[in-house]
């Protein structure tokens, strides 16, 4: 196998860890680009007795977030993604948090480590034109000039609490290896070369 066909293994085999891993996506966003991820809060709405969308039934109080993470130095695009946050069943450490709109879910969770569960709900890629946000309305990524998308939907419930507290879905950016392979992959077929 070439270096090249190795790369693209190598490729596919990160973005499939990404969409399974049930550990927090943005420190494995961290490890795969070696950058420090910095959110960008696009929207924070609250939507009153918004549908349990997670666990479909009921409805509650809700707090609507979309944002981006980017890379700190390159200031690339590597997530787009849309939340459904439930104040009842979060702890108040993290709804404080969230309610400044100037941390990642991802980084408060780490920082205050609060115990949670992930369960992922679909993963796979999507051609841009068929991207939905979580109600399966049409939305419209960044980077959206690639032929499919990555994305991840999955809920986090808090160890307090049986219901989860956040829905999320994550669109990445399939371009966030671009520029990263040449070390890293050079690294990995010269050991195996070797």
């Amino acid at each position: 196998m070439g270096m090249e066909a190795e790369l693209e293994r190598l490729k596919r085999l990160v973005f499939q860890l990404l969409l399974t891993t049930e550990n927090r996506t943005t420190d494995f966003l961290e490890l795969i680009t070696g950058e420090t991820m910095i959110p960008s809060v696009l929207k924070q709405s609250t939507a009153t007795q918004a549908p349990l969308l997670a666990v479909k039934e009921g409805t509650r109080d809700a707090v609507l977030r979309e944002s981006l993470l980017r890379t700190e130095k390159s200031g690339l695009v590597v997530s787009q993604n849309i939340a459904v946050m439930y104040p009842d069943f979060i702890p108040l450490p993290i709804n404080l948090k969230l309610a400044q709109k100037k941390e990642g879910i991802g980084k408060i969770m780490r920082d205050l480590n609060i115990r949670n569960t992930r369960t992922i709900l679909d993963f796979g890629w999507r051609k841009p034109e068929h991207t939905t946000d979580l109600t399966g309305n049409p939305y419209s990524v960044t980077f959206a000039d690639n032929p499919a998308v990555p994305y991840k939907q999955y809920t986090i419930t808090f160890e307090e609490f049986n219901t989860p507290g956040l829905h999320l879905l994550e669109y990445f950016n399939p371009r966030m290896l671009e520029g990263k392979e040449i070390a890293a992959g050079q690294e990995v077929y010269n050991a195996r070369v070797n």
